[in-house]
C-alpha cells in the first residue's frame, strides 16, 4: 500500500470541472483508491484548498468541500510541526531560483518526513523540487 501526499492543486482539480486537469485527476484518483493507496495532506494544504475554492468557485462549494473532508477518513490530516517549518525555510532559502510558496515548502518537508511514495499534484513546483514521484 503506497502513501500518497495530496496537494491543493489536486484537490481543486478534483472539485472543479472547469480545471483543465479535472478528468486526468479523477482517473488518477480512482486508480489510487483502487490500489488502496493511503492519502495524507497537511493543515496548510487544507487551508490553501479551502481558500482556492472560496476564490475560484464560491463560499458554498468551499464549505461543502471542507465539511466533507473533515468528516471523511480517506485523507489523513497531518499538522505541520515546527521542525517541518524549519526544513521548509531551509528549502526556500536554498532554492533561490524557484518561487515555491511557503505551503509548497512545508508540503515538501512533511512529505519527506513521512517518506511518501508519491505526490498527487498538478503543481509544477513539486516537479521542480524533484524529490517525489508525481501523480497524475
Amino acid at each position: 500500500m503506497s502513501l500518497v501526499f495530496v496537494d491543493s492543486s489536486a484537490f481543486l482539480s478534483l472539485e472543479d470541472a472547469s480545471e483543465r486537469s479535472h478528468e486526468r485527476c479523477r482517473e488518477a484518483f480512482r486508480a489510487l483508491v483502487d490500489d488502496r493507496a493511503r492519502f495524507v495532506t497537511t493543515n496548510f494544504v487544507f487551508d490553501e484548498t479551502y481558500t482556492l475554492q472560496l476564490v475560484r468557485l464560491n463560499r458554498d462549494r468551499a464549505v461543502s468541500w471542507g465539511t466533507s473532508f473533515r468528516a471523511s477518513r480517506l485523507v489523513e490530516l497531518v499538522r505541520v510541526a515546527p521542525e517541518h517549518e524549519e526544513r521548509a525555510w531551509e528549502i526556500l532559502i536554498s532554492y533561490d531560483d524557484k518561487d515555491f510558496s511557503y505551503t509548497d515548502a512545508t508540503s515538501f518537508a512533511v512529505a519527506e518526513d513521512l517518506g511518501v511514495d508519491a505526490v498527487f499534484t498538478v503543481d509544477r513546483h513539486f516537479g521542480q523540487y524533484g524529490a517525489f514521484n508525481l501523480v497524475p
